[in-house]
C-alpha cells in the first residue's frame, strides 16, 4: 500500500508541474459554446456575448491566488468598462450564498456576469489549476488562456486586444 501511495503522489506532482499551456485552449481558435447558470439562477450562454470582448476568470472563493487575481483585475476595471470589456467570473464547486458573502466581504468590483459551476464548465475548459484567466476577443476567439496576470500585463494584453493586435 505505501508503494501505491508513493506512485500516486509522484503522478500528481508530475501532473501539477506541467505548464498551463498543456491545459489551455488554443489561441486564435473559437471559444467553445458553453452555457451555465448565473448567481441569480438564470440561464446563461456564452454565445450571447459574441461580438464583445471578455475577461473570463475561473476560480473559487477559498483560493488566495484567485482573490489576488480579482484584485489585479480590479486595478484595470476602469479600462475594461471604458472599452466595453465584459468581466465574467466562474466560481467552481461553490454555493450561491458563499459567493455572495465573498463578493460583499472582499469588496472587489462587481463582475458583469457571475456563474455557478458544478463542474460542467470547468470540465469543458480542462480546468486543473486555478485561477485561470481567458481573454476572448470580439471575434469570439481565444486571445489568451493561461495562469494569472499582474494588472500591468493584463492591461497590456487588453490594450493589444482592443487595438486588434493579434496574439
Amino acid at each position: 500500500m505505501p508503494r501505491l501511495k508513493f506512485i500516486t503522489n509522484v503522478a500528481l506532482l508530475l501532473l501539477l508541474t506541467l505548464p498551463a499551456s498543456v491545459w489551455a485552449l488554443k489561441v486564435g481558435e473559437p471559444f467553445p459554446s458553453l452555457s451555465g447558470v448565473t448567481i441569480d439562477g438564470k440561464a446563461f450562454n456564452f454565445d450571447d456575448l459574441k461580438g464583445e470582448m471578455i475577461v473570463l476568470k475561473l476560480g473559487t472563493t477559498w483560493c488566495p491566488t484567485c482573490d489576488q487575481q480579482s484584485a489585479e483585475i480590479d486595478k484595470v476595471r476602469g479600462f475594461m468598462i471604458e472599452n466595453k470589456i465584459k468581466l465574467v467570473e466562474v466560481f467552481i464547486q461553490e454555493k450561491e450564498t458563499k459567493i455572495r458573502k465573498y463578493l460583499a466581504k472582499k469588496g472587489h468590483q462587481a463582475p458583469d456576469v457571475v456563474l455557478l459551476d458544478q463542474g460542467k464548465i470547468a470540465k469543458a475548459l480542462n480546468v486543473y489549476m486555478i485561477p485561470r484567466v481567458i481573454l476572448i476577443d470580439k471575434s469570439f476567439n481565444v486571445y489568451r488562456d493561461a495562469d494569472p496576470l499582474p494588472s500591468y500585463l493584463l492591461k497590456q494584453k487588453l490594450v493589444d486586444m482592443v487595438a486588434g493586435i493579434h496574439y
